[in-house]
């Protein structure tokens, strides 16, 4: 199942009510910044506090069933095209979609499933994931990761699939993360992968197809995240509806 640049009319203010302007003003009065740099990393926050706390109070059952919904969404969509059969694939925390039905699938279909490592200086690297795999926490966040050896970017010329945690993703591929920068500086090195002579589709250069992975509701119209130059868009998203791509649409 996939759709191509269909979205919803969502509006970026999720407060809409008066009950849930008293429930959200706390965290969005006070100074909101002097200079264009300040006042844009408050309105990152203001708008990062504003879904976090959508995503909180959206129905245990509801997220359960968009969760699987993506999951057979992304099996159907990319098994049949899968070029190198390797996808890096979000390991989900907290309120997020969860991708361990996801992981566990393609494993079983013979894909090689990577799995983001974080690094000191806010950087990623990657490592193989599968069933069992051992863990261990993670020297830089409150979070426990794969033991195995650690990839680098120059392995995703052979990844056809990146799935990208997002709050929210809009019309231009632009997303808002949880405002540590990993996921933006990752995308920037993905960008200065060399072209290969038979790569095609959407994504500017050898680099795989990166795709945000987000519930419906987090799906925004064109321009409503806030941005500045070292955001980086991804080439699409996916949702419990289908795929939506935000330039050419793959074969």
């Amino acid at each position: 199942m996939s759709f191509h640049q269909s979205f919803p009319a969502s509006s970026p203010d999720p407060a809409a009510g008066p009950g849930q302007q008293l429930q959200y003003s706390e965290s969005l009065t006070g100074n909101r910044g002097e200079t264009p740099e300040e006042v844009l990393r408050h309105r990152k926050q203001d708008f990062r506090t504003l879904w976090r706390a959508r995503r909180r109070e959206l129905d245990s059952a509801d997220r359960a069933e968009q969760s699987a919904d993506l999951t057979r969404t992304v099996l159907e969509w990319y098994l049949p095209r899968a070029r190198h059969r390797r996808a890096a694939v979000v390991m989900s925390y907290g309120a997020e979609p969860d991708t361990g039905p996801l992981r566990t699938a393609l494993h079983e279909a013979g894909v090689e499933v990577l799995v983001p490592i974080t690094e000191p200086g806010r950087r990623l690297s990657w490592t193989a994931w599968h069933p069992g795999v051992e863990v261990a926490r993670s020297p830089v966040a409150p979070i426990d990761e794969p033991v195995g050896e650690r990839l680098g970017v120059e392995t995703f010329a052979t990844v056809d699939l990146v799935l990208v945690p997002a709050q929210v993703v809009d019309a231009r591929g632009l997303r808002l993360g949880q405002g540590g920068g990993y996921y933006d500086r990752f995308l920037a090195e993905l960008d200065r992968l060399p072209r290969s002579a038979d790569d095609a589709g959407p994504a500017p250069s050898a680099a795989p197809l990166t795709v945000a992975t987000v519930f419906r509701h987090e799906l925004l119209t064109r321009g409503q995240v806030p941005s500045d130059e070292h955001d980086r868009p991804v080439d699409g998203a996916v949702t419990a509806d289908g795929f939506v791509w935000f330039g050419p649409e793959p074969a």
